[in-house]
């Protein structure tokens, strides 16, 4: 690359990476920093998934929060350089097949269709669980809540399959609305404090087998947390997913994806913390099925509640469709990279002729989502899911340090600070909270990779010997 490569446009970068600029290059970084946060959905995040954590680890979360914002913030750094190299739209997808040996990147791979396929279904089990709360008349058994979750991935598909979910307009709709939430959160919580941040960061509890009462909280309950939370406090990387529709040069990706970090970190991971400072009892707190929640009840009253519970209903129903709506493309460029046997690539690239979306993807994600919701729960879906964004972006920052030893010389648009530091601190955070998980989930994890590098060693490099022998 020449010298003048730095002030290179994303679209010169992307044609030079043998790309055709096919889609709309419209988004400035303000736009794209938009579109990112309605995808990550801090409402959603932190009122939803967020129940995971803090059901498993109490108020550990607040210090693993404060933790995890700090690693979060490090791994914006790491995708905002290599994003400024690679901005094509498959986003971290994307930069693990141009940066890692290949059999790494299958596991990277691995991550991204396991994870395809478990969050859709926690956003669904979210709305499920908000509306049997704004409607108490409705049973409030798992199974009920499994097929109202159902019925709400059913609705989601139909509008995943519609131009409506990729509406600059909706988008700029729900997120003002998330944003008076947020600002309703942050005053209520700041204006009632109960305690100080160093009681809830500094001396964690949780709550007993019985989950009658508190008992504190150890060191190994705060590394649990930290990830879990990973599959919280996250969504920021989908500002690469944008790559190929923002305007200007390869630094306004590498902007955008750091904007949106920032942003991130400070509408998920203060609410919580605040939320447990505001909290009348850590007991109640804890043993309420939407803890967040019951902070907000406790100050805003009844119709108060009532109009955030609908906030937080519409945020995570937008989420949902969002998420299969995003998911979809990431399946729908893999098998345009032919990452899958060629006979479930060619079915998974049918794109509508009226609405231009990857019909056949976004069904597969909204069906095996729908198995999902019956099969497992909102905690077990969250705390293994986690677990494959760790070991994902853990391969990002391993990328990273291999770049700059294998290329040296290409010109990055963006470069990180403090290299090596960054990533190698990424790799022994990431490192440490994976092996602070549930040995099961460690277990099953490792077994998909296992089977992601076998696919790769059976089929994929003998399939690629045998063309380029022809």
């Amino acid at each position: 690359m020449s010298k003048n490569d730095k002030t290179m446009s994303a679209q010169e970068r992307l044609e030079q990476l043998g790309y055709k600029q096919e889609l709309n290059r419209s988004l400035s970084v303000t736009g794209n920093v938009t579109m990112t946060t309605a995808n990550a959905s801090p409402i959603m995040a932190i009122f939803v998934l967020a129940i995971a954590p803090l059901v498993v680890t109490g108020t550990a979360t607040a210090g693993a929060a404060l933790f995890q914002g700090i690693l979060v913030l490090l791994i914006g750094l790491t995708l905002a350089e290599l994003g400024s190299i690679y901005p094509v739209s498959g986003g971290t997808y994307s930069i693990i097949r141009y940066v890692l040996p290949k059999p790494l990147s299958y596991m990277g791979i691995a991550s991204f269709v396991l994870i395809s396929l478990i969050f859709p279904p926690s956003t669904a089990l979210g709305v499920a669980t908000y509306m049997q709360l704004l409607f108490p008349q409705l049973p409030q058994t798992a199974f009920a809540t499994s097929c109202i979750a159902a019925v709400c991935l059913i609705f989601a598909l139909i509008v995943g399959l519609s131009s409506i979910a990729t509406s600059d307009k909706m988008t700029k709709i729900l997120m003002a609305m998330q944003a008076v939430l947020i600002a309703v959160l942050f005053y209520t919580f700041l204006t009632n404090p109960q305690r100080d941040v160093t009681e809830v960061v500094f001396s964690p509890q949780v709550l007993n087998e019985l989950g009658t009462a508190l008992i504190p909280g150890s060191i190994s309950v705060m590394l649990a947390s930290i990830g879990m939370l990973f599959g919280v406090i996250g969504g920021y990387d989908s500002a690469l997913g944008f790559s190929e529709e923002t305007k200007g040069s390869c630094r306004n990706i590498a902007k955008a994806v750091i904007i949106s970090t920032v942003v991130t970190v400070i509408f998920m991971v203060t609410p919580i913390i605040l939320s447990m400072m505001a909290a009348p009892d850590l007991l109640a707190y804890l043993q309420a099925k939407s803890p967040l929640l019951y902070t907000v009840q406790s100050y805003l009253g009844s119709t108060g509640t009532m109009l955030v519970n609908i906030g937080v209903l519409i945020a995570t129903f937008n989420a949902t469709v969002m998420l299969i709506v995003w998911q979809a493309r990431i399946l729908y460029t893999g098998a345009r990279d032919r990452t899958f046997p060629d006979f479930i690539a060619k079915q998974m690239m049918k794109v509508s002729g009226k609405t231009q979306v990857p019909w056949v993807a976004t069904a597969f994600i909204c069906i095996a989502s729908i198995i999902l919701v019956f099969a497992s729960s909102l905690v077990a879906l969250v705390t293994f899911g986690a677990i494959l964004f760790s070991v994902m972006f853990l391969l990002v920052a391993v990328g990273s340090i291999i770049s700059r030893i294998k290329e040296p010389n290409i010109e990055r648009p963006f470069k990180m600070p403090l290299f090596p530091l960054i990533p190698i601190v990424v790799i022994i955070g990431l490192t440490i909270a994976i092996f602070a998980q549930p040995l099961h989930d460690i277990l099953t994890a490792a077994g998909f990779y296992g089977l992601a590098l076998l696919y790769y060693f059976v089929y994929i490099r003998p399939r690629d010997k045998r063309e380029n022998q022809s």
